[in-house]
């Protein structure tokens, strides 16, 4: 028996499934993908019916909250992730703009088609001024530290990051810690080919950064994206190094912080990939208490980032975010969180948000 068959179509994943929120259509629901499965060697004659089910696998967030409540205990992310690598080799002709990803990737490693060499020129250029040594802490062969840090593709080319990234590098040196960034060393983590079902297609960039991280002889690695806190901790088969979130790590370095003097009205929001599927949920709590931070817990729901879904289908990414800023009333709440693409979901919906470390470095730089 194939694993979606154990699925009793008993509809616990509906109330939670962030496309069925937004749609109230079955056929984008965890069960109705499940059923289509189910009676998939029915309709595989029928090339519409075929066409339309592939499209349905990539209209998902692969926020992980359906297998998390299957009472059925079927594994639903792993069975997305088999069924997308199984549509693209089918279907290649339908999913273009995947393969123009898979292809820049493959050829200057970041998603966003930029040169290599650039992948630390932008924050530099905004960090020079107020760190002038940062430069001596971009990897180089030879060079070693304690600590290595991960950018990813998202921190280190977008705009809307900068201010993270600030504080992420000024809290590291105001904790005069010992590390290093990769820079144009660090290729694309390779999350975004999993997502895809295209792990063949992720070694080469797995392989060069296992082999540039275990180079800087760092027993612990620091990301800030769950995404490739995932591919670091699962997939690059790190030898003796602990590969830490940021939230976890600052909240084993840190004993203590003095309170935050920012708003109160703040509401916390869960990154999917890193509670869920992760588990890392008492580290940002932990900091935020050490902050002594007033917060509305949100309801662990996805904020429509994920999954490729930003890329495949903006629309409903767009219809989550804006779903979740009603029902959550966050029109005047600044919404914290720890993930670059959840910053840009509360972004893009015009909502006030910051990420933890720019908390954690306000309250250092007030403390001297």
């Amino acid at each position: 028996m194939e694993e979606y068959e154990r699925c009793v179509r008993c509809g616990s994943c509906l109330k939670f499934c962030p496309l069925f929120q937004v749609t109230g259509e079955e056929q984008y629901s965890p069960r109705g993908k499940a059923y289509l499965l189910q009676v998939m060697d029915q309709i595989e004659d029928d090339q519409e019916l075929g066409k339309e089910f592939r499209q349905l696998l990539f209209q998902c967030t692969m926020c992980g909250r359906c297998a998390e409540i299957c009472s059925s205990d079927v594994d639903l992310l792993e069975i997305w992730h088999r069924q997308r690598a199984r549509a693209l080799e089918t279907a290649p002709e339908e999913f273009e703009y995947l393969e123009s990803l898979r292809e820049s990737l493959a050829n200057v490693k970041n998603i966003y088609g930029f040169s290599p060499e650039d992948r630390a020129v932008f924050w530099i250029d905004e960090l020079i001024d107020e760190l002038p040594n940062i430069e001596d802490r971009i990897y180089a062969p030879g060079k070693t530290a304690e600590t290595v840090v991960f950018l990813g593709c998202l921190m280190s080319f977008r705009a809307t990051q900068v201010d993270v990234v600030k504080a992420l590098f000024k809290t590291l040196e105001k904790m005069d810690a010992d590390y290093l960034v990769m820079g144009a060393e660090e290729f694309c983590c390779s999350h975004p080919l999993h997502l895809m079902g295209r792990d063949d297609a992720a070694v080469d960039l797995r392989k060069h950064n296992k082999e540039v991280i275990e180079a800087t002889e760092a027993n612990t690695l620091v990301t800030c994206c769950p995404g490739c806190l995932i591919q670091l901790a699962r997939y690059h088969d790190l030898e003796g190094i602990a590969v830490l979130h940021h939230t976890q790590f600052f909240a084993r370095e840190l004993e203590t912080l003095a309170p935050s003097h920012s708003a109160k009205n703040f509401a916390y929001h869960d990154p999917c990939e890193l509670h869920r599927i992760m588990n890392v949920r008492k580290e940002p709590r932990a900091l935020m208490d050490m902050l002594d931070i007033e917060y509305r817990d949100l309801d662990a729901a996805c904020c429509g980032g994920g999954g490729l879904l930003r890329m495949t289908d903006p629309n409903l990414s767009d219809k989550i975010i804006e779903f979740r800023k009603e029902s959550e009333n966050l029109e005047d709440m600044v919404v914290l969180t720890c993930c670059p693409s959840c910053r840009e979901q509360l972004l893009n919906a015009g909502l006030k948000t910051r990420d933890i470390v720019e908390l954690l470095f306000d309250s250092l730089a007030e403390g001297g």
